[in-house]
Order: C-alpha cells, then sequence, then structure tokens
C-alpha cells in the first residue's frame, strides 16, 4: 500500500467515524440546547449517518474516489467554523477540543488530498 493510498484511507475512516459520532450525538436534545428532538435533528443525523456509509465505499476504491474528500472538506470546516461561532456566543456548552478535532481532520484530509494527486500525476507522466 502506497503512503497516498494510506493517508486517503486515514481520512476515509476518520471522518466516517466522525460522521457515525454526529449522527447519534445530533439526536440528543440536551446536546443540542434543546429540550426535544426536532425535525432538522433528525435531518442532520440522517445526513451525517449516509456521508459516514459514502466515505467508507470511498476506501475500496481510495485513488479514483479521493473526489469525495473534496466535498467533505468543506463540511468539515464549515462545521468546525459554526462550532466555534456557537463556542463563542455559549450555546450550546461544549468542549473547544471538537473544532480543533475538525481543524485537525480537515488538515489531515487537505494532505491526503495533495499527496494522492501528487502522486496520480507522477503516475501518468
Amino acid at each position: 500500500m502506497t503512503r497516498p493510498v494510506i493517508f486517503l484511507r486515514l481520512s476515509y475512516w476518520i471522518a466516517a467515524l466522525a460522521d457515525f459520532a454526529i449522527a447519534v450525538v445530533v439526536l440528543m436534545p440536551e446536546r443540542m440546547g434543546t429540550t426535544e428532538t426536532v425535525y432538522p435533528m433528525v435531518l442532520a443525523s440522517a445526513t451525517a449517518f449516509c456521508w459516514g456509509v459514502m466515505l467508507l465505499l470511498a476506501d475500496k476504491n481510495p485513488l479514483d474516489r479521493r473526489w469525495i474528500l473534496v466535498p467533505t472538506a468543506l463540511v468539515v470546516i464549515l462545521l468546525s467554523v459554526v462550532r466555534i461561532i456557537f463556542n463563542l456566543k455559549g450555546v450550546p456548552e461544549s468542549s473547544v477540543l471538537l473544532p480543533l478535532f475538525g481543524a485537525a481532520l480537515a488538515v489531515l484530509i487537505v494532505y491526503s488530498l495533495y499527496i494522492a494527486n501528487k502522486f496520480e500525476s507522477r503516475t501518468r507522466t
């Protein structure tokens, strides 16, 4: 297994596990700052779960499906920004570690894409 494939697979699996965790956590009203489960929470849970499944499917052919990490990086970055904004407002209460995890995951994904694209361009010439 080549270095780019290892990094792509790490990116797929870590992001997928994070999505599965999100799918569970967003269904907990106390974690979302509400007193009951509301419709947008269920939509977010279903979306996160499906995205995690998509990432695991991408792992079956990591180099050819690396494009999936482009929208994944965008989602990770946007969720991290939203988390930071709401952490600063204090709603809902959460750890500062979550935005740090998001930033680290975004860096991993971008680096994985970089080395995979570099590897592909070398093998084509």
